[in-house]
């Protein structure tokens, strides 16, 4: 998992983060989910949280990830583009899904958020 205040890795069962000392409270999961295309099937889309690679889908495919309660930065990375978006993940609701699907452009294809879900 990562630190929700610096962004640094930090143990699972960690209480405290590492590097700033920030409290880990809650955790929750994310669980990247990519939607089955036929267009853009064979290659994977990388996926980083908080400037770190969480992990590489591949379409129709899904992934779970701990995470903090709290702001997080979400990137997915493709060749073609990338989609960058701030995600949140509620104290309330601390389990939730990342649907995501291979947006096709006329000249580029990146990858979308289609829905955020609590699980």
């Amino acid at each position: 998992m990562f630190c929700n205040q610096c962004g640094k890795k930090v143990a699972d069962d960690a209480r405290f983060c590492t590097n700033c000392g920030f409290e880990i409270n809650k955790m929750g999961t994310i669980i990247f989910a990519r939607e089955k295309q036929f267009y853009g099937s064979l290659v994977p889309i990388k996926v980083f949280m908080d400037g770190s690679l969480v992990a590489t889908i591949s379409s129709g495919k899904e992934v779970s990830v701990p995470a903090t309660v709290g702001n997080h930065k979400v990137a997915f990375d493709l060749w073609s583009g990338n989609g960058q978006y701030d995600i949140t993940v509620p104290e309330e609701h601390p389990d939730i899904k990342v649907t995501f699907k291979l947006a096709v452009g006329a000249v580029t294809s990146k990858p979308q958020i289609v829905s955020i879900t609590n699980v």
